[in-house]
C-alpha cells in the first residue's frame, strides 16, 4: 500500500468539516538490550547483527505507509543467569529450572519453564548451559541456540515483579543510527543518573497507528481512517506530535531541562490540527497485545501499567492530558 493513497478524502466536505479526534495506538514495539551492543558475547558481533536487523526493519515500515519510529529509552533493575547454580530439569514432569540475580544484591529467584519442540509442540529436555546474560540449548550435535536472559524470561512469559522505567522519549526516522549512537545527550544523561551497577538499559523502537475519528450523529456518515491513508497530516509532523505528547505524559527527570519549549512545540502543532484539520484532542493507547513486564512501562509520575491511556488536547491553561479516552473504554 502507498502512504495517502486516500488522499482525496481530505477535501470531501463530509470529512473535512467534521469535528475529529485522533486515536493513536501502539501497533509494534521492538526493543534493543544496550548492554549487548557495548559488551558483545565473545565470538559474535551482536552491534552488527542489532544495526542489521533495525535496517531491515527501518526498509520494512518505508515500504508500508512509512512511519517514524517513536523510541523509548528505559532502564530496569539488572538481570543475570546465576552460574553457580547448574540448570536442571526436574525429576517430576518436564519442567526446566534456573536461578536469576536480581540487582545489585544479586538476590536469588528461581523460575521454571517448559521447552517445546518447535514442530511437535511437545516438551523436551534439550542440554542447557548458562553464562551470566544467555541460556544456551543443544538441540543436536551441532545446533546451538544462544537465548539472552531477557529473551529467554519473555518467550517463557515468566515474571519477576520488576518493571520498565521511562527515562527519555525520541524520535527518528533512522533506528538503526539513533539512538544507539554514543552521541545521544538523552542516552548520555541516563546512563549518567541511573546506577550502572543496580540496572540494565533498553531502546525501545515502537511504531504507532493513527485513525482520524469523525462522528456527526445527524449525519449517516462517520468517519475512521489511518492518517497514513489520508495523508491529512504528514510523517514528520505526526511522529513529532506523538512524541510531544509522550513527553509531556511521562515527564522524565531527563527531559525536564527542555520541558517548556516541547510543551510549546506541542501546543503549537495541537492548535494548527484544530484550525487547520478539525482534530481537536490526541488520544494515545500503549498496551501491547500479550502484555509481559518488560512492556510494563512507568516514569516518575506515572504508575507501572500494562496499558497506558490518555488524551492530550488544549485546555484553559494550555496543553492537558486527561486519563482514558471517549472511544474505549479506559
Amino acid at each position: 500500500m502507498i502512504r495517502g493513497m486516500f488522499n482525496f478524502l481530505q477535501q470531501e466536505p463530509s470529512y473535512k468539516d467534521l469535528d475529529k479526534d485522533w486515536y493513536v495506538e501502539l501497533s509494534s514495539s521492538k526493543y534493543v538490550w544496550y548492554d549487548l551492543l557495548l559488551h558483545p558475547p565473545e565470538g559474535f558481533d551482536t552491534k552488527e547483527q542489532i544495526t542489521d536487523y533495525l535496517k531491515q526493519l527501518q526498509a520494512i515500515v518505508k515500504c508500508q505507509l512509512d512511519k517514524r519510529f517513536i523510541y523509548f529509552l528505559a532502564a530496569r533493575k539488572k538481570l543475570r543467569f546465576c552460574v553457580r547454580k547448574t540448570p536442571r530439569y526436574s525429576f517430576v514432569g518436564n519442567d526446566l529450572v534456573v536461578y536469576v540475580e536480581i540487582g545489585r544484591e544479586k538476590v536469588q529467584r528461581k523460575v521454571t519453564t517448559r521447552i517445546f519442540d518447535i514442530q511437535t509442540r511437545q516438551p523436551i529436555k534439550p542440554p542447557v548451559e548458562i553464562s551470566d546474560r544467555f541460556i544456551i540449548f543443544q538441540y543436536a550435535p551441532n545446533q546451538k541456540v544462544s537465548v539472552s536472559i531477557y529473551d529467554f524470561l519473555q518467550s517463557g512469559n515468566i515474571e519477576l515483579g520488576i518493571n520498565t522505567e521511562i527515562h527519555y522519549v525520541g524520535y527518528t526516522r533512522n533506528p538503526s543510527e539513533r539512538p544507539i549512537n554514543r552521541s545521544h545527550r538523552g542516552l548520555s544523561d541516563m546512563l549518567y543518573r541511573v546506577s550502572n551497577e543496580e540496572h540494565d538499559f533498553f531502546v525501545f523502537y515502537n511504531l504507532f497507528k493513527v485513525s482520524s475519528i469523525g462522528l456527526n450523529l445527524e449525519s449517516p456518515i462517520n468517519y475512521c481512517v489511518a492518517n497514513s491513508m489520508i495523508d491529512e497530516v504528514k510523517i514528520d509532523e505526526e511522529g513529532r506530535i506523538i512524541e510531544k505528547a509522550l513527553i509531556k505524559y511521562f515527564s522524565t527527570e531527563t527531559q525536564e531541562t527542555n520541558k517548556h519549549k516541547e510543551e510549546a512545540e506541542l501546543e503549537n502543532s495541537l492548535e494548527r490540527l484544530a484550525v487547520r484539520n478539525n482534530i481537536n484532542s490526541v488520544t494515545i493507547h500503549i498496551e501491547m497485545e500479550e502484555p509481559n513486564e518488560l512492556h510494563r512501562f512507568f516514569s516518575r509520575f506515572v504508575k507501572p501499567s500494562d496499558k497506558h491511556l490518555f488524551t492530550c488536547r488544549i485546555g484553559k491553561s494550555g496543553v492537558e492530558i486527561i486519563e482514558g479516552s471517549s472511544y474505549v473504554n479506559s
